[in-house]
């Protein structure tokens, strides 16, 4: 973690579960001191994933569902750009590019959701959050939080920010009006350093478990995928 402010937040993995590490529930939070390194290098193009990933379009997080989500990923870059903020370059080719998306599977069926607004966070960790990720049950949020001075992570939430939901049919969380918060007084974890790790982490643990659990013929673990479970 170095010495960037996001080391005062609870630091861990919240994932679905790899072999050799404990699972009790749909997700599990591992300290990111025991979570496998990169065995690849990452760039801002995600060329990574088009060399190691396959596309499935509507499999994907490229799929929309107006009933969830009724705005396309890319509008985040229209919310981005009403706050004046800078995204990563890896986050925003990734929210604008169907065809990357179509590449990344989720077995708990996790969606891409821009939010309605960037929430500003004050305290000792001033800057903003942007909400992209969502898990279908609602019990897991992702957002890359960047700050003052552009440098951005990602963060993970049981909490729904970056929302104006007011007597909501469908959900009741006063966090979603929130348009301010201080990332040490809620539940904020510190997941990943950058987009590129999370999303790298995310696609290859959800297609390990496809491999081993989901898919209609089980296939082999493929090189990367030993790669990245031998640490």
């Amino acid at each position: 973690m170095g010495s960037d402010p996001w080391h005062a937040l609870p630091n861990f993995w919240v994932g679905i579960g790899l072999p050799g590490l404990e699972h009790e529930s749909t997700y599990q939070g591992y300290s990111l001191d025991r979570m496998p390194s990169v065995p690849i290098d990452l760039d801002d193009g995600i060329e990574w994933l088009r060399v190691h990933g396959t596309a499935r379009p509507g499999e994907g997080l490229d799929r929309l569902d107006e009933f969830v989500c009724p705005l396309p990923a890319a509008a985040i870059i229209e919310l981005s750009k009403q706050s004046d903020l800078a995204l990563p370059a890896s986050f925003s080719r990734f929210m604008n590019s169907a065809d990357l998306q179509s590449m990344v599977r989720s077995c708990t069926d996790c969606y891409l959701d821009p939010g309605q607004r960037v929430v500003e966070t004050i305290g000792s960790i001033p800057g903003h959050l942007v909400h992209f990720l969502s898990d279908s049950q609602s019990c897991a949020h992702w957002y890359v939080h960047i700050l003052l001075n552009g440098c951005s992570a990602v963060l993970e939430s049981p909490d729904l920010y970056c929302y104006q939901i007011e007597n909501s049919d469908w959900m009741e969380n006063p966090a979603c009006r929130l348009e301010r918060i201080d990332l040490e007084e809620v539940q904020m974890h510190f997941c990943a350093p950058t987009f590129s790790e999370f999303l790298f982490r995310f696609w290859i643990e959800n297609e390990i478990w496809y491999a081993l659990n989901g898919d209609a013929a089980k296939r082999p673990l493929s090189s990367l995928e030993n790669a990245y479970l031998r640490k």
